[in-house]
């Protein structure tokens, strides 16, 4: 039997609903927004570092190479906290749930800020990066908060603040950094995440008892919801094939901009960095469109643009024209790509919302972690056009897995009606 022809599984433990509150409407104006900003600010904590090891090696006497580990910590708390923390929001509370992450954050980022040593810092690191799984809550709970006919649309706008906040961190903590040391870095992320995260507390509506579920039941059911529902592993296969694109050629484009025949600096080569923001902004129109049209044609425009983009960076090894329409291209498809793969999976499972982007979210990132290590050995073996040829190939092995999700809506349509 084919993909096509299995239905959904239903997921336990069913949706909690949503009470209104007696003082006030059940979801306030404001929470999106609010929910977005939360989102940078949190996200915003595990690349707190990446702009801060030159400083940190200067500190605390250690070299740029120990310096890194920081950075290391941080990426795999947030894998962490995604696989063991982020599931737990099909079955309990989310307003206890997101305060107990957000305090811990806060302290664990006081606690950076007075590291003594990289031992005590890089420690830290890593429970930030596993407490600061804010974001990863929040879209699934504004995807249910939202209407049907609005949940793209909203699930892009706290995309935006996500990736913001991921830009931001790296610009805006160097700024800080450099003028007044890193410790304040950590002082001021401490002090945005616990404002940001105060204010979304206070405005998220009163939840009724989630169903009971043991926690190791909770992690066993990942993997079966993985093998029963096809919507699921077709956002797996196809975002994960863009996003390690992505990560394909970003993983090495410092080593380009820096040298022959660019000649960079390392803060020239950052700046490009900023052309990311080109997806924030095309995201809200990705969103709409899935509201009106449905996913399908946004992810395949995403790994078009991935694979236009494969070709712009092979041109752009020697012409800054064509890599900064590289990047651009790349950036927007990536947003796309991962707005209507949310949606999509969201409105296949809402049972099990938190636990699919739990699933979800770890896909993408061992590709995201696979294919940045086969883009650097592509990249010693045959240089940047090497490094292009991955992003291409995966942008292709994308395309190919997009007509068995088009077979699985199709038929999942035909049902419903």
């Amino acid at each position: 039997m084919s993909e096509s022809d299995t239905a959904p599984a239903p997921a336990a433990p069913g949706p909690a609903r949503l009470t209104k509150d007696p003082s006030g409407p059940a979801v306030h104006p404001a929470l999106f927004l609010m929910m977005a900003v939360c989102s940078g600010a949190t996200v915003a904590n595990v690349y707190l570092a990446q702009p801060l090891l030159d400083l940190f090696a200067r500190n605390l006497g250690i070299s740029d190479s120990a310096a890194g580990i920081v950075v290391t910590c941080a990426q795999f708390g947030y894998a962490a906290g995604i696989l063991f923390l982020v599931p737990l929001g099909d079955v309990r509370r989310r307003r206890p749930l997101l305060t107990a992450m957000l305090a811990a954050t806060v302290l664990m980022l006081l606690i950076a800020a007075a590291a003594p040593g990289l031992s005590v810092l890089a420690a830290a690191a890593a429970l930030i990066g596993c407490a600061t799984v804010v974001p990863q809550v929040l879209v699934p709970l504004a995807s249910e908060l939202a209407p049907p006919e609005k949940r793209a649309s909203i699930v892009a706008n706290v995309q935006i603040g996500l990736m913001s906040g991921i830009i931001g961190s790296r610009v805006i903590g160097g700024l800080v950094g450099e003028a007044f040391g890193w410790r304040a870095v950590y002082i001021l992320a401490a002090v945005l995440t616990a404002l940001t995260g105060l204010i979304t507390l206070l405005l998220l509506p009163r939840e009724s008892a989630r169903p009971a579920m043991p926690y190791r039941d909770l992690l066993i059911s990942l993997p079966r919801l993985l093998r029963q529902e096809p919507a699921l592993r077709h956002a797996c296969l196809l975002h994960g094939a863009l996003f390690g694109a992505y990560t394909a050629t970003w993983a090495t484009l410092v080593l380009v901009l820096t040298g022959e025949p660019y000649g960079y600096s390392s803060a020239t080569a950052g700046l490009f960095g900023l052309l990311g923001l080109a997806g924030a902004f095309a995201a809200p129109w990705a969103g709409r469109f899935v509201d009106r049209r449905g996913a399908s044609p946004i992810i395949a425009a995403s790994l078009v643009l991935a694979l236009v983009s494969s070709g712009a960076y092979a041109l752009g090894g020697s012409t800054p024209a064509f890599m900064i329409m590289a990047i651009v291209l790349v950036n927007v498809a990536v947003q796309w790509s991962q707005i209507a793969n949310q949606a999509r999976i969201f409105s296949y499972l809402p049972e099990a919302r938190s636990r699919a982007n739990t699933v979800y979210m770890v896909a993408v990132f061992l590709s995201g972690a696979v294919s940045a290590a086969l883009a650097s050995a592509c990249y010693g073996a045959y240089g940047w056009s090497g490094v292009c040829t991955v992003q291409g190939v995966l942008a292709l092995a994308g395309l190919a897995v997009l007509p068995a999700a088009r077979r699985y809506d199709h038929h999942t349509e035909s049902a419903v009606g």
